[in-house]
């Protein structure tokens, strides 16, 4: 069983990063409601490394690109059926003819 990672959120580097950025630019232009933007920022890139897998932890990486390579194994086997039953259909209506 993979071990619970319950603040990994704390851990995400780019999203501290944008949130830093944004606070500097606030301080510098004196609007703090830029500070918003930064949580907002936080928020994407959170949604970057969730859709990437990097917040998975490394069984969790290992088993998502285990995955995505079982997917294209099978996107791969689709596309030779349907061209195979395309061949027979081919096949089927030149002896009908």
């Amino acid at each position: 069983m993979q071990q619970p990672r319950p603040f990994w959120f704390l851990l995400d580097f780019y999203g501290w990063l944008v949130l830093i950025m944004s606070i500097v630019t606030a301080a510098i232009v004196g609007q703090w409601w830029i500070v918003l933007l930064g949580m907002i920022g936080y928020l994407i890139a959170l949604l970057v490394d969730l859709a990437g897998g990097r917040a998975l932890g490394r069984t969790g990486a290992v088993r998502l690109a285990r995955a995505e390579q079982e997917n294209r194994e099978l996107k791969a086997e689709q596309a030779r059926l349907l061209g195979a039953i395309r061949e027979r259909d081919e096949k089927i209506k030149q002896v009908d003819k």
